[in-house]
């Protein structure tokens, strides 16, 4: 791949975490990610000429810590932090910035492509329970296959609720919350399309992406159905 796309690939606002991190270790070993985050940013600043944006930075250090620690299964904090940075939020520790559903669930789906898990339930209660607040807040009564980990107390919207005489508002306003699901999907769709896309261009010197593709290829067409 010619410097020029390297170099906008590190700067791009675009560019996913699981990009960066693959560019990363590719060059740097995956020794790499134990460095201290200037040494991080001095070498890839040096070897690719480059003055990194604060959120490829955010973006390379989240996907760090879902490889070498268990702070996005256990750390409420840490999980609405990174679920922002992936979906391209810059991380502001002075700013309280919840993550809505769309939110969380990309960065689940980028999180678990990175680091994958066996069950949904490694999550603490606390993380699971909060994934279910949002969706109660937001009125998703059937959630995204991703989301479906959320602890849940509300067997219905109260959005709906308040309409359960009323089988017109009802249905209607089942129908706009079912649409939020199906905007979720469709996003995913999308950043998995794109994903996918950004790797396929990469052209890496001690590893191939092909296989990694073809999962996410997948993944796109099931969801597509």
């Amino acid at each position: 791949m010619p410097k020029n796309i390297v170099q906008e690939a590190w700067t791009s606002r675009e560019t996913f975490a699981s990009v960066l991190l693959a560019m990363f270790i590719d060059r740097f070993g995956i020794e790499g990610v134990e460095w201290d985050p200037a040494t991080i940013t001095l070498e890839i600043e040096e070897e690719f000429n480059v003055d990194l944006p604060q959120l490829s930075l955010d973006k390379l250090f989240v996907a760090i810590q879902l490889i070498t620690t268990d702070k996005f299964l256990t750390s409420l904090p840490d999980f609405i932090t990174f679920c922002n940075v992936l979906s391209g939020d810059e991380y502001n520790p002075e700013l309280w910035d919840p993550a809505d559903a769309e939110e969380v669930a990309w960065g689940l789906t980028e999180a678990v492509m990175l680091s994958p898990l066996e069950d949904g339930d490694a999550f603490s209660e606390e993380i699971r329970a909060y994934i279910g607040s949002v969706l109660d807040s937001e009125g998703i009564l059937n959630p995204p296959d991703v989301l479906k980990i959320a602890l849940r107390e509300a067997r219905i919207s109260p959005n709906i609720e308040e309409f359960s005489d009323d089988p017109t508002m009802f249905n209607a306003v089942y129908d706009l919350e079912a649409g939020k699901t199906a905007d979720i999907n469709k996003t995913i769709e999308m950043r998995l399309s794109l994903l996918a896309a950004q790797l396929r261009a990469l052209d890496l010197k001690n590893g191939k992406t092909e296989e990694l593709v073809k999962i996410l290829e997948s993944s796109t067409t099931q969801r597509s159905k």
